[in-house]
């Protein structure tokens, strides 16, 4: 039985993270109380999420992946086989590179409605293996005395 692990990347738009999960070609359930996530043999687990990916959209040897809202950011429950498996086995849990790659879909969504919130726009993004430099034009504001 694979163990969950809880990891700690910060997902605080919903609407982004579901988008995110969406361009993997995933269709997340969405609950507004959470609900518990079920392991590769159709077991429940102790952990819960509002949002969840079922097993069998992964892989057939997969556990559900969830997030849950704590009321200031999604946590994020991925089994332990998942994020070791996948890429490098195709249709084998999520792999180690999961993570990462949805965390930047999550912020190339995120970041723009973000600026467009602050009355600015991204100019430019800019990925460097790992990190990722985003430029936002926001407007002046001029004060007159």
């Amino acid at each position: 039985m694979s163990h969950f692990s809880k990891i700690a990347i910060k997902f605080k738009d919903q609407s982004c993270l579901v988008e995110a999960l969406q361009r993997f070609g995933f269709y997340p359930q969405i609950h507004d109380k959470p609900v518990h996530l079920y392991g590769y043999r159709g077991d429940q687990r102790e952990q819960t999420a509002h949002i969840v990916v079922p097993r069998n959209q992964i892989s057939h040897a997969s556990n559900d992946l969830g997030f849950y809202w704590n009321g200031t950011e999604f946590e994020c429950f991925i089994s332990d086989y998942d994020k070791r498996y996948g890429q490098a086995k195709k249709g084998f849990g999520l792999g180690p590179q999961f993570l990462p790659k949805l965390q930047e879909e999550y912020i190339n969504l995120y970041l723009p409605k973000l600026a467009l919130q602050m009355g600015g726009e991204v100019v430019e993004t800019v990925t460097h293996g790992s990190v990722t430099t985003v430029r936002v034009s926001l407007p002046t504001v001029t004060v007159r005395r």
